[in-house]
């Protein structure tokens, strides 16, 4: 998964949002820029103690709440995961996940199946939508 926004791109927007850039925390958005897929919080811990041998699993649940409560990495819950997965998010970009049942990778979806202003429960016609996941199961051409 390539991001959308460089990596000073994003150290910006941290501090912009007045967080200070720790050498944890730089290396924690360096670890999720390179990923190809979102990563569970052990994961971002062991290419994180990469660099940083000394970081803690309590210090990456720590930056990954307070870098997804400021809206700069998301938290994604897929079906067939056991652990959340957080991955980079950029400003208008909205996708989902397609999700290989043989090998459990998975992959961005840049589109929405349905616009949101269209659905709605026949029980609750003023539902007000804020948001969704959509998720695709599937094989991936090395699990065929």
């Amino acid at each position: 998964m390539v991001p959308l926004l460089s990596l000073d791109a994003i150290v910006q927007a941290v501090k912009a949002r007045g967080l200070k850039i720790t050498p944890q925390r730089l290396e924690i958005l360096r670890v999720l820029a390179a990923a190809e897929e979102p990563l569970t919080a052990q994961e971002i811990l062991r290419a994180v103690r990469a660099t940083q041998p000394q970081v803690s699993l309590d210090t990456i649940y720590r930056n990954l709440a307070l870098l997804t409560e400021q809206g700069l990495i998301g938290q994604v819950n897929l079906q067939n995961r056991e652990s959340a997965r957080y991955e980079l998010q950029s400003e208008g970009r909205h996708h989902h996940h397609m999700v290989c049942l043989g090998c459990g990778k998975s992959f961005c979806v840049e589109l929405c199946p349905s616009p949101l202003t269209t659905i709605r429960p026949r029980e609750d016609p003023g539902f007000k939508v804020v948001g969704h996941a959509f998720e695709v199961y599937g094989y991936c051409s090395n699990c065929q």
